[in-house]
Order: structure tokens, then sequence, then C-alpha cells
């Protein structure tokens, strides 16, 4: 599993972070004439009740994208469904035509919102809570870059699943960072929702670069019987959590501040994140209360030092003062510390009073100017936006020496 694709964003992504374009409904009608997805809460019989992710989470995959890469896999065609994945790249694309069939079923049925999801995506586009994220891109930037990514490595289960994937996460770390930046900066940015966008289509590839993660990991040494399923349902939820209603609260250090309304709001896009995740309707959390159910569960009872945890973590924080310049580790470890020092003390980032001050007292102050002028000048609004895209691109592209960096599965 690329944890840090995952975000995702969400968040694999992005949707923690909230988008500010909805989906017409004409998007998953073109070409490609796809459906409507079936609603969670309109299937026969009582929406079931919230549970909180647990013990039989943990024991849970996702069925049906497991089934998938299996066929895949069994068929000999994961490189051709990996070249799909290169092309596919619009919401409103069809699936391309050399997608072996099997594929092309799962991808045509599951890259589709519900009426209630485009509901709660127009509600972002048309109200205040998306102008409040897009005016805060570089804040949550930060809170997923040195908060949410690092946290989700405090688990050992999801440092485990990264480091049993394999793949190039490893000891890629360029690659990791831009996929896991750009599928954040493509939620947030309300294009992406559009027909022309992509954010719906990386959700539903980040489901199955999961199942073929997963299956990866079964088959070179994860222990099931001690840890369960690797990047199962409890793992999702909770990565899914990290990259939403953690990053938005963390980014309350930079003054984003959304009112109830607004989190409310936020918080049923990031449920959109889980179903097109592959997340069962019984887990995805429907609350803030819910979702900080699962923090704090995460923090009591998942958080403990991993050796993979601890290497992936100062592998990313050695590669920036690499690719960034010499000492950039060491104020990103600050920043970990800034955002959580329990994760810090965790992966063995250890305490640096002389810069953990002044980036803590500095820090929350470097992008709130933005914002403010941004509300003083309106016409800068979209002015400030492209250039974020730009800056943004430049840097997930620097971040790979201009390399590809899409969604891909791992291939054994």
């Amino acid at each position: 599993m690329d944890h840090f694709v995952a975000r995702r964003t969400a968040l694999t992504a992005a949707l923690a972070a909230g988008a500010a374009v909805g989906l017409p409904a004409t998007a998953t009608a073109r070409a490609s004439a796809r459906p409507v997805a079936p609603d969670p809460a309109a299937r026969p019989g009582p929406r079931p009740a919230w549970e909180l992710p647990t013990d039989q989470a943990a024991q849970e995959g996702d069925p049906e994208a497991d089934a998938i890469v299996k066929e895949l896999v069994s068929a000999g065609q994961m490189q051709l469904a990996n070249r799909v994945f290169h092309d596919w790249t619009r919401n409103d694309q069809p699936v391309p035509d050399a997608a072996p069939s099997v594929l092309h079923d799962f991808l045509t049925r599951n890259a589709v919102l519900t009426e209630e999801e485009r509901a709660a995506i127009d509600l972002i586009k048309n109200g205040d809570s998306g102008k409040l994220v897009q005016g805060n891109f570089e804040a949550i930037t930060m809170t997923e870059a040195f908060g949410g990514l690092f946290t989700a490595l405090a688990d050992p289960l999801l440092a485990k699943s990264v480091w049993y994937a394999k793949f190039d996460l490893v000891m890629d770390i360029g690659r990791r960072f831009s996929r896991t930046m750009n599928t954040l900066w493509d939620g947030i940015d309300g294009g992406n929702w559009d027909p022309s966008g992509n954010a719906v289509i990386s959700l539903v590839k980040l489901r199955l670069v999961h199942a073929a993660a997963r299956q990866a990991g079964l088959a070179h040494g994860w222990n099931a019987a001690r840890d369960g399923m690797p990047i199962s349902q409890r793992l999702e939820v909770e990565e899914l959590v990290y990259v939403g209603a953690n990053n938005v609260q963390l980014a309350a250090k930079f003054g984003f501040h959304p009112n109830p309304r607004q989190i409310d709001e936020l918080v049923q896009l990031i449920r959109v994140g889980g179903r097109l995740l592959g997340i069962q309707e019984k887990y995805n959390p429907r609350t803030l209360d819910q979702c900080n159910q699962v923090l704090a569960d995460a923090a009591a009872h998942h958080r403990a030092p991993s050796d993979e945890g601890i290497k992936l973590a100062h592998n990313m924080l050695d590669w920036m003062d690499r690719k960034i310049f010499p000492g950039a580790g060491a104020v990103g470890a600050s920043m970990i510390r800034m955002m959580d020092a329990h994760v810090g003390d965790v992966l063995d980032i250890k305490p640096n009073p002389a810069l953990d001050i002044p980036v803590a007292t500095l820090g929350p102050h470097l992008y709130r100017p933005v914002y403010e002028i941004q509300q003083r000048f309106p016409l800068l609004v979209p002015v400030h936006e492209k250039m974020f895209k730009v800056a943004s691109k430049t840097v997930a592209w620097y971040a790979v020496d201009f390399r590809d960096y899409d969604l891909q599965m791992p291939v054994r």
C-alpha cells in the first residue's frame, strides 16, 4: 500500500480538505454512459448503525476489489491494468477499451457518485466552505505533509502495510511524496470534481492500488494470524480520518477555523471519499464525533514504535535534506513535533528546542496573511488558486526529477 498516496486522499484525500466544485450529474452519463451509483442509505432495509472499526474490522479487507486484483494477477494482466490507469485521466472519460473486461466493469460501476454525494459536493460548491478551503491551501498542505502523513506511520500496521507492499514505496521517497501530495492537491482544487477533473477516478484507482498492495503483503510474509488483514477496513478508516478530520483540526494551528456547519459539510465529503475507497457503510464515519472516536482509538490502542515506521519517517526527512536543502529535514522534524509531539516521540524524532521553539512560534503565522489578503481583495482569490496549482504541480514534478508519478498497482 502506498500510504502516502492515500491520501489521500482523499483524500486520497483531498476530500478532507473539501472540494469546491461539484461533479454534475452529466459527468457520469457522457460517452461512458455510467449509471448513478446506488445510494448506500437507500439500499433495502435500514442503514446499518455506525461501528467503531476495531478487532472485526481489522480482519476485513475489500472483497470486491480484492477479487478483481486476484483475477488480474491470475490472468497476467496487471501490467495492462496499469497502462489503463495511466491512460484514464478524467472523471467523464470512458474506461479505455484496452481494459480487461473484469477491470472495465469494476471501474465503470464504481467511478460514479450517488445523488446524495453530488448534493454534498454541491453544497460545498455553492457555499462558503469551499472558499474557506481554497483560501487555506497552504495550511492544509502543511498539515498533511507533516501531520497526517507521519501520524499514520506511528501505527505499526499502517507502516508495515507500506513496507510489505514494497513497489518503489520504501526507497523512492520522491515518488511517494508526489503521489501523496498530488492526491491532496487534486482534491482541494475545486475543478477536479468537474467532468474534466480526476478526483472521482483517482479515488477508485486508489482503491485498487490498496487491494493490490494487500495481496502483495499477504504473498510476502504478512502475518495475518497476528496482525489481521493488511490494509484492513480498520486501517482504511484510520487513514481516511488522518487525511480528513485530523488534518482539518491540525490546520487550526495555522488559523483555519471552520464553523460547526462547515465542519459537518466537510465530514460529508470525507464520507464520499470513504465510499469511493471501498470502506463499508457501517464503518464510514458520519459525524465529527465519530471521526474523533477513530482518532482517539488509534492514539490509545494503535500507536507504537515500529522499525518500519521509524525507517520510513527518517527516510523522508533524509530525502528532504538531499532534495530541498541541507537542514530541511531538521525543519521538517520540528514541524512534525509542532503538529503532534507524541507522534514525533513514537517515530524517534528527537526534540530539538533550538529549532522546535522558533518553528512552533513562527510556523502558525506563515500562511495566515495569504488568506487574510484574499478576504480583503476577493479578486485575488482565483489568482491565488491558479498560482497554487502551478506551484504544487511544479513541486510534485521536481520531487520525482520530472518523472511520471501517477497511481499504479504493485506488480509482482
